[in-house]
């Protein structure tokens, strides 16, 4: 019955050919339309989840509470002082705060005013101690940097020191050492053109010298995105970069900015998405059409698979726009399987018409026979195929479930309909000539013949490898790191691996939101008894402990040093003066070097001669070094009188602007935990692996959970996609065996039959899979959907062998059929291989697996298939006739 209604669908189709061609073309016309219009997509990795998981709905829930925790841009602010990298983040900050159409808020890290103002009060009693008597001894020195904080008065600081107080002991060269080092550095690196600057606040730390490396300063926007632009936070990155050059960061700072955070890192994700994918694009064309013109041998054919395949396509992406809304980074590649699997009728069907058109010569005669021929397997293979990409729909995997669902819609309601009326329509209207010769490969003939006599000793052998291969499935890994699909060139990730080198960004961090302030101090104690937590934070952080030990220390370092702190400082030297000061001090280099030969002796010389150079150059020389030596001074001043300044601090006295990301407008308070990580892990292992110890993450979370069941965030959040992930991919193998098997029992009534089709699919199945441990290549968020991809495909190719054997077909290998199954094979894989090249490392690890999982597909299809099916049922049964009568 269903092949005669195909048959009678493929000769109306073929008798109005030209109708049934403009309705597909005004179709496909109004589909593109639409599609243009409403094409939206999403690089959100979190929604390719299910939000109604349970740890799903805590993250929403502290997201609905502190919305400036969430779609926030963080500029990264890169100088070579800290001092020049806080002042040039809180001009930036400023100029932000004047664009409110363009930034939700606006906030500063620890260059933020309050933490300026009362710094010191965050230190312990012990270290503020130490400070503030260190401070009071060095007033001399203050007072003089104070009085004249330029290159002037600072080449004459050095002279001065190196005179009297060198040749008393009340310095000694060995003590100045990192400091005449690291200002040789600066004079010289500012002598060569390059960026440099010496900082006065690293050069006043425990260990005395100053840090080589550029210093970084935090500030954090919540942009207002544009959901109409396929990158939403574009408009406010650009704005960004355009205060950044109004202001001149570069010129008076040397400083530069870099983004990151949630909204960077997604806009960069789909940048990425589309470096190369034109030439990529174009070179998968260019083969794909090579494949197609290698098995159907006519352009005409060629010509009539593609505009049915591109017509398909741009339906199909009407369909799921409808049916989805916006595309994902999963669902996206639902147009290289529609591609792949579409093909692969068009090749089934214009080679199957290759053949009889040989033999029949008649164009419509011929498009009669091949629908008859070909209705039932291709229909089978459709709707198998459908039936393994829609097992994900009922998952809570949303990723693949909509992936799953525009494939399925569009494998039955669009490939197949289109590949039985519109391309034998096209057939029809372009009247390709008959075929040279007949598809298939002869010479596979003893191969054919090799594989039937060695059949059980191959089926044996093959069975044996693949389950000598099971223990590997132990070691199958599923990589949960979001940041593992980003481009790790990208600007967002290269500052995101720079932040976690230098600091502790929080990626990791677990979060508790609890109804107040007086529940979070509870838990927030709870939670510092465990061993597997580092620190953890609330609003009542933000009060520093033991004001009342610590005022009184400030306030004294405050009485004693404002007599050296308060004065007002020379006016600026003119050059002629910086030069004479310059080579003052280069003598005296030179003379203290000569004169105490030891430790700090090079380090003198180096610099003396690089002041030396200095004085010789043009001004403007001198004016770069006043920026990279007298202005991190000045600036290292004017903070220390503001940190002199602090008084106390209470929870209502901490700016709006900072309670509010830990205290709601309805009084509910976070709690905000990070794991304890073992001495030096971050330095030893460099970048975002530093913060990616998988066994420790979980300890952590389940420690914090076992206290707190109510957290949220950070590795319970990935533990929870992990788990919702290794369900659903359970829940839809079960469902599409279950589906596929019960819609092959259906049309074949033999269940002897069913195996032989499903048996060759799982075995396809555990190869991929244990190939993947062999080669080191992981699952991950993206790549997953290969395993959808070999159930529908791998199902395609077993019935297509099942249903020719069932005809009685011996000799698979060089039939036509087999040449049909590995062009095809070959034109999806080729489609896939693009994926492969892409700049994305989701896209191209997709499109590995995908290559692999489709090898193995075809293997197990075009090898063990032929062997595991042996002598057809009807031969057989004629073959056993014969001997019975030959035997009478």
């Amino acid at each position: 019955m269903l092949t005669k209604l195909i048959a009678r669908i493929v000769h109306l189709s073929v008798r109005h050919a030209w109708a049934v061609i403009g309705a597909y073309a005004l179709l496909v016309f109004a589909a593109g339309l639409y599609a243009a219009s409403h094409f939206a997509i999403t690089t959100d990795v979190g929604r390719l989840m299910d939000p109604g998981a349970p740890w799903a709905q805590r993250d929403a829930a502290v997201t609905a509470a502190f919305r400036e925790r969430s779609d926030t841009t963080v500029i990264v602010v890169r100088a070579p002082a800290p001092e020049l990298a806080a002042q040039a983040a809180r001009e930036l900050a400023a100029r932000l705060r004047g664009q409110p159409q363009r930034f939700h808020s606006v906030n500063l890290g620890e260059a933020n005013p309050f933490f300026q103002r009362n710094g010191l009060l965050y230190l312990s009693v012990p270290e503020l101690a130490d400070l503030t008597g260190q401070l009071r001894d060095a007033r001399p020195l203050l007072k003089a940097l104070a009085h004249d904080p330029s290159l002037r008065g600072l080449a004459n600081l050095l002279s001065v020191t190196l005179g009297t107080p060198l040749q008393t002991g009340q310095v000694e060269l060995a003590g100045m050492a990192p400091l005449l080092a690291r200002s040789a550095d600066v004079v010289e690196a500012v002598l060569a053109g390059r960026p440099a600057a010496l900082s006065w606040q690293d050069l006043a730390g425990a260990d005395g010298a100053a840090k080589a490396a550029p210093a970084s300063s935090l500030v954090e926007v919540r942009p207002v995105l544009d959901f109409s632009g396929l990158m939403p936070g574009a408009a406010a990155a650009e704005a960004i970069r355009a205060a950044a050059r109004e202001l001149r960061l570069a010129e008076r700072y040397h400083a530069g900015i870099m983004l990151t955070g949630p909204i960077p890192l997604s806009d960069d994700e789909f940048a990425s998405l589309q470096e190369g994918t034109l030439l990529e694009g174009l070179l998968s064309l260019l083969l794909v059409l090579a494949l197609l013109w290698r098995a159907l041998r006519s352009g005409k054919l060629v010509l009539a698979v593609c505009l049915t395949m591109a017509g398909g396509l741009v339906l199909t992406s009407a369909l799921g726009l409808m049916m989805v809304g916006a595309l994902n980074l999963i669902s996206i590649a639902f147009a290289i399987l529609f591609v792949g699997i579409g093909i692969d009728f068009g090749i089934q069907f214009g080679m199957r018409f290759r053949e009889l058109h040989r033999h029949q010569g008649v164009t419509a005669e011929a498009l009669r026979e091949t629908s008859h021929a070909i209705s039932l397997p291709l229909t089978l293979a459709a709707i198998a195929t459908a039936f393994g990409f829609l097992s994900f729909l009922p998952t809570a995997y949303r990723g693949v479930a909509e992936l799953g669902q525009i494939a399925g819609v569009g494998i039955l309601c669009v490939a197949l309909p289109s590949c039985l009326t519109v391309l034998p329509a096209l057939i029809q209207v372009l009247a390709p000539g008959p075929a040279a010769s007949a598809p298939g490969y002869p010479w596979l003939a003893p191969v054919d013949r090799a594989l039937q006599a060695h059949r059980k000793p191959l089926l044996v052998a093959t069975l044996a490898l693949v389950i000598a291969g099971l223990p590997l499935l132990r070691h199958l890994e599923f990589d949960f790191n979001p940041l593992h699909l980003k481009s790790p060139q990208s600007e967002s990730m290269v500052a995101l691996q720079a932040l976690s080198r230098s600091t502790d960004i929080g990626l990791d961090n677990i979060q508790v939101l609890t109804p107040t302030l007086a529940q979070a101090r509870l838990v927030a104690a709870r939670l510092e008894r465990l061993p597997e937590v580092g620190r953890v934070v609330t609003a009542a952080s933000l009060v520093p402990e033991q004001q009342a030990a610590k005022l009184p220390l400030i306030g004294a370092a405050a009485t004693a040093l404002a007599p050296a702190l308060e004065g007002a400082p020379l006016p600026p030297a003119p050059d002629a003066a910086r030069v004479g000061a310059l080579r003052a001090a280069a003598l005296a280099l030179r003379n203290a070097a000569l004169d105490h030969p030891g430790a700090g002796a090079p380090a003198a010389q180096r610099l003396g001669r690089a002041l030396a150079a200095l004085a010789r150059g043009d001004a403007a020389g001198r004016d770069r070094a006043e920026l990279a030596l007298a202005l991190p001074l000045a600036l290292a001043l004017d903070a220390l009188r503001q940190a002199l300044g602090a008084g106390p601090v209470t929870l209502a006295s901490v700016p709006e602007e900072l309670r509010r990301n830990w205290i709601a407008a309805d009084g509910r308070a976070l709690v905000d935990a990070s794991p304890r990580r073992p001495q030096g892990a971050r330095q030893a292992a460099g970048g975002t692996a530093a913060v990616r110890d998988d066994a420790l993450l979980r300890r952590f979370a389940l420690a914090v959970q076992r206290v707190a069941p109510e957290a949220s965030g950070g590795p319970i959040a990935v533990m929870g996609a992990a788990d919702l992930i290794v369900n659903a991919f359970v829940q839809a193998a079960l469902l599409a065996v279950a589906t596929i098997t019960l819609l092959l029992w259906l049309a074949f009534r033999r269940f002897g039959d069913v195996l032989l089709t499903m048996v060759p699919l799982l075995v396809s199945g555990l190869v991929t899979l244990e190939a993947t441990v062999l080669l080191d290549m992981p699952l991950n968020f993206a790549n997953i959907i290969a395993l959808p991809l070999l159930l529908g495909v791998g199902v395609a190719f077993k019935i297509y062998y099942v249903m020719a054997w069932r005809a009685g077909q011996a000799a698979l290998l060089e039939q036509g059929l087999t040449e049909a199954i590995i062009l095809s094979a070959a034109t999806t894989g080729t489609a896939f291989g693009s994926l492969w090249l892409s700049h994305h490392p989701g896209t191209a690890s997709m499109g590995a697996l995908l290559v692999l999982s489709l090898a193995c597909t075809l293997v197990g299809a075009v090898f063990f298939q032929p062997i595991l099916l042996g002598t057809p049922r009807a031969r057989a049964r004629k073959a056993g006739a014969g001997l019975e009568h030959s035997s009478s």
